[in-house]
Parts: structure tokens; C-alpha cells; sequence
């Protein structure tokens, strides 16, 4: 389900209520029944909404946006802590408790591009009992995958099921780029294999790069989810610190299968760097040999083309072809001492 804006509301509405929504930069909002089931609502209907008993609601929005952006600095039903996170320009890592619910700011893979290539984006979000408002500056792939499953009837018994659903489809993703760059790797040995050293280290590069940076997000959301799911991270609500639990273990086996392709990658940069070092040195090897095959020739060549009296061979016929022979002859020389030395196999 592509993400669209909504159209615009009633300026007339009180200020800070959920009706001051902006007109622009909303991607999106739902309202989640008791049951799970989702529903669409218009920005004009946002307040009867967070005014029925029951259920929450979930505002989307383009952070990008200087409206949505002025929105959420005034959005009284927004804690003020969170309000902060949302705005922010930070690009940390993190989850935090806020009055009333939590806010936190995770990494997702950017929709518009595929495999490998895929950048990293930002996911920000506060969440408290009855609302959750999320924004990007980036299209995001988790909340696109999220609007399918809320589209083929997926229900959301509460909020926290929303984010762990979100943070699973990045782990997903996440994992679909670690089988490609899995595959790219097995092309890169079969390359190697193949003696082609040099085209091979053209496609490592973007490889080992991607596997740096999603190994770094998937530490850190590792890392902060099983910080919040100890005993000790009372500030959470129970109900988040067992998703965040469940989170940090699905999130721990994909870490170790990324760092397990980091180490594979760095292994192959080293064979292609031994292999490239190794034909530079045949390289410079045979150079050394025909330099030296040539510097005799030279130097005689030198010698006979000075002008100078008494030079030998000047006054005969045949001297020229016999420069000739003696330069040859100093060549093959040198190639037998080198033989004999073993220089040469």
C-alpha cells in the first residue's frame, strides 16, 4: 500500500488536539479496534477518533515535511520528550521511556532501492497507550511491508505488537541482504577461482561496505534490545520488555550471520590482495630479467657508437655485424649465467 497524503482539515480546530494534524507531510493514519482490525481515518475525523473508547491510533508522517514537522512541535497529546526524538537530528540508535509510553529512533532499509544497494534510513516514533506517531525523511521499507500486512488483514491488538511487527520486516530485509551479499561472495570466490583477481575486487568493495553498515544497525538494536529486556529496565512496560526480548534473540542469530560474512569478505580481500601482489611480482620479475638481458647489448651499442679514433671494427667491412654479434653474444651470456645461478627455472 503506497503511502499518500491526506486532505486538509479544518483550520478552525482548537490548538494541540489530534485535528490539528497538518495537511501536508501525513502519510498516513489508522485507528486500531479492540479486536486488531485496522481502519483508515481522514485527518478531519482524527479527534472523534482518539475520542471513542477503546482502541489506538497511528499517525504516520514525512518528517521532511516543514508542516508535519511544525505539527509535531505543537502537538500537545505528544509528550514533550518525545516531541523531541521526533524532531531531532540525531541519528543514534536508541529507545527511551517518555511520560505515558516510550520513543526511540531505529534503523530500517530505504524502500526505493533493491538488494545490496539498499541505503539505511530512519525510523522515528513515540509511542504511548492510545497513539503512536511515527515519522521518516525517507521512504522506508518496514512501514511499506507493515501497510501490506495491514492491508491483507493483519490485526494490531496493541501498539507494541505495531512496533514489533515493524522491526521484524527490517530484520527480514535484513536478512534477504545478508543472502545476497552471501551470493555475491560465492561469485566473487568462483571468480577468484577462475584467476580474475581484479574484476573480483571491483564487486568486494560495495559488498564488504554494506556488510559494515548493516552489521553496525543490527548491533546496536541488539544491543538496546537486550538492555531494555532485563529485569533491571523497569522503566519499560512489561509488555515491551517481552517484545523487546523476542526482538533481541531474532536480532542476535542475524548479527552473527552478517559478522560471519564480514569475515568471509575481509578472507577474500586478502587472497585477492595476495594474488594481485603476487602477479605484480611476476611482473616486476620479468622486467628485472629483460632489463638485465639488455643492459649488456646496451652498453656495447654504447660503446661502438662513439666517435672517436681507433675505433675497432671501423675500417672493416664486416664490422657492423660484428658489434652485432657481440652484443647478441653478451645477451646469451648473461641468460646462461643467470640459468646457472638459477635465477631462472
Amino acid at each position: 500500500m503506497a503511502e499518500r497524503p491526506r486532505p486538509p482539515i479544518d483550520d478552525a480546530a482548537p490548538s494541540g488536539a489530534i485535528s490539528d494534524a497538518p495537511s501536508e507531510g501525513l502519510s498516513f493514519a489508522y485507528r486500531f479496534r479492540e479486536s486488531g482490525a485496522a481502519e483508515t481515518v481522514e485527518a478531519a475525523a482524527l479527534a472523534q477518533a482518539l475520542a471513542e473508547p477503546g482502541g489506538w491510533i497511528w499517525l504516520h508522517l514525512d518528517l521532511a515535511n516543514d508542516a508535519a514537522r511544525r505539527w509535531v512541535a505543537q502537538a500537545a497529546l505528544v509528550p514533550a520528550a518525545g516531541r523531541e526524538v521526533l524532531l531531532s537530528h540525531d541519528d543514534h540508535v536508541r529507545l527511551a521511556p517518555v511520560e505515558g509510553g516510550v520513543a526511540g529512533v531505529f534503523a530500517d532499509l530505504l524502500r526505493d532501492k533493491v538488494g545490496e544497494e539498499r541505503g539505511l534510513g530512519r525510523l522515528r516514533f513515540v509511542l504511548t497507550e492510545r497513539l503512536v506517531v511515527s515519522g521518516r525523511r525517507e521512504a522506508l521499507g518496514s512501514i511499506a511491508r507493515t501497510l501490506e500486512s495491514i492491508g491483507q488483514g493483519r490485526r494490531f491488538v496493541d501498539a507494541a505488537a505495531l512496533l514489533e511487527v515493524i522491526v521484524e520486516h527490517f530484520a527480514d530485509a535484513a536478512t534477504a541482504v545478508a543472502e545476497e551479499l552471501a551470493d555475491t561472495l560465492d561469485a566473487i570466490e568462483d571468480g577468484l577461482l577462475d584467476e580474475h583477481p581484479g574484476a573480483e575486487r571491483r564487486k568486494l568493495g560495495p559488498a564488504r561496505r554494506t556488510a559494515v553498515r548493516l552489521h553496525r544497525q543490527l548491533s546496536s538494536l541488539r544491543l538496546l534490545f537486550r538492555r531494555w529486556a532485563s529485569p533491571q529496565a523497569s522503566a519499560l512496560p512489561e509488555r515491551l520488555q517481552r517484545a523487546a526480548g523476542q526482538l533481541g534473540q531474532r536480532l542476535d542469530g542475524l548479527d552473527q550471520e552478517v559478522v560471519a560474512i564480514q569475515e568471509r569478505a575481509r578472507l577474500l580481500q586478502e587472497e585477492i590482495a595476495a594474488r594481485m601482489a603476487a602477479d605484480t611480482n611476476r611482473h616486476l620479475f620479468a622486467l628485472s630479467l629483460l632489463t638485465t638481458f639488455l643492459l649488456p647489448p646496451t652498453l656495447i651499442a654504447g660503446v661502438f657508437g662513439m666517435n672517436l679514433p681507433d675505433m675497432p671494427f671501423a675500417q672493416t667491412a664486416e664490422g657492423f655485424w660484428i658489434a652485432i654479434a657481440v652484443s647478441v653474444g653478451s645477451g646469451v651470456v648473461v641468460y646462461l649465467l643467470l640459468r646457472l645461478l638459477r635465477v631462472m627455472r
